[in-house]
Formats: structure tokens, C-alpha cells, sequence
């Protein structure tokens, strides 16, 4: 088991252990949401060497829907995106070739889980989440560009603290672990790095009940 999938347990962990005492489930309800935060990308190594950084900006949003007694299910959506320049590297050292580079992840998430609380609402679930993930460039040949997409485990955590009956603000963390598309070529394959994912957090914005 990864440290990483180990701290993502351990988070998730605390936010469903946070206090809750005397309040009510909630109730039945359907929410739509907004979120902005930073992705800490797993492949690491990979992503430095192409942009200089394994963190990213993500924007997202997606429907929350408590089905029973707290019990919800969740559909959304984001986007992770990369600006940095296609890379040689040798014995361990990367050489920068002057050619930009754009790298976008989509991730599609379905999850579900269950949710506690009544004006200050902790929620803890899991999924399955499937990205997709592009490279493109100039002046590269479509052998060099990358299409692809792979499904993979989903967990996720977070709370919400209702301003008004329909308004709501919270944080969440999400983390995702996907193979299948990083590994078999390129930069990732010379560092051995073949998950793609990581950890969000993000700031959300919801409406609804």
C-alpha cells in the first residue's frame, strides 16, 4: 500500500471523525457545486522535469445528490493543466529543449458516501474516477502528442458550512490513483513513474439543499 493511499485514508479519517454532536442528519436534498484549489500531482519527478513544479491549479464542479439519512451520491468533473516544455533526460539529468508543452487531465469522478451534520456538514465517500489526459506541442509529430485515458480509484472528503438554506462554503480533499497511461514512454517511463492522479484540495461553493 503507497504512503500516498495511506495519508489519503488518514485524512479522510479525520474528516469523518470531526465533531457532530447535536446535529441532525441531513435531509434529502440535491446540490450543485463549484470548487478551485491545487492538485499535488503523484508523478512527481515527471512533472518536474517537464514544468518545473508536481503542483497545479484545478477548477471543477459537479451535483451532489443525499439520497437517505445522509447517504449521497456524487458526479463531477475537473480540469488540471500544465504549461511547461518537452524535455531530454540523461543519467538522471534534464535537459530543457525549448519546445512548450501543454498537458491537460480530466477527471470524471463517481462516487458515493455518506454525509453528517446540519449547518456544519462533514462527508467521507469513494468512487471510481476515469481521466483523461493530453500532450500536445508544437512542431512534434502526432507520435509525440498523448491521448489517452485510464479508470481508477476515487476517495474523497470535505465539509460544508451552510450560510443560508441554500447557500454553503467548505473545503474538500480528493484523491485519485489511476495507471494504465503514464510509463510506457517518454519521461515517465525513464523516472518509472506510472500513476497519475494525486491529492486536490479545494475551496467549494455550493448551492442547493
Amino acid at each position: 500500500m503507497s504512503p500516498r493511499f495511506v495519508r489519503a485514508l488518514g485524512a479522510l479519517a479525520i474528516v469523518v471523525l470531526l465533531p457532530a454532536a447535536g446535529q441532525a442528519q441531513s435531509a434529502s436534498g440535491l446540490r450543485g457545486y463549484v470548487t478551485f484549489g491545487s492538485t499535488s500531482l503523484t508523478a512527481a519527478d515527471t512533472f518536474d522535469a517537464v514544468a518545473g513544479s508536481s503542483r497545479a491549479p484545478t477548477i471543477g464542479g459537479g451535483v451532489a445528490a443525499t439520497l437517505w439519512k445522509g447517504v449521497f451520491v456524487d458526479v463531477a468533473a475537473s480540469r488540471i493543466k500544465v504549461d511547461g516544455e518537452r524535455v531530454f533526460v540523461n543519467d538522471g539529468t534534464v535537459f530543457p529543449l525549448g519546445i512548450p508543452l501543454e498537458i491537460s487531465l480530466t477527471p470524471l469522478d463517481v462516487a458515493g458516501g455518506w454525509r453528517t451534520g446540519a449547518r456544519v456538514q462533514t462527508y467521507a465517500g469513494a468512487g471510481i474516477t476515469r481521466i483523461a489526459y493530453k500532450e500536445t506541442s508544437d512542431f512534434s509529430v502526432a507520435a509525440d502528442d498523448v491521448d489517452s485515458s485510464a479508470s481508477g480509484l476515487l476517495v474523497l472528503g470535505g465539509v460544508d458550512v451552510a450560510l443560508s438554506q441554500w447557500l454553503h462554503v467548505g473545503g474538500e480533499i480528493r484523491y485519485r490513483r489511476v495507471e494504465g497511461v503514464l510509463g510506457e514512454g517518454g519521461v515517465s517511463e525513464i523516472f518509472g513513474e506510472r500513476e497519475l492522479g494525486g491529492f486536490t484540495a479545494a475551496v467549494r461553493f455550493a448551492v442547493g439543499r
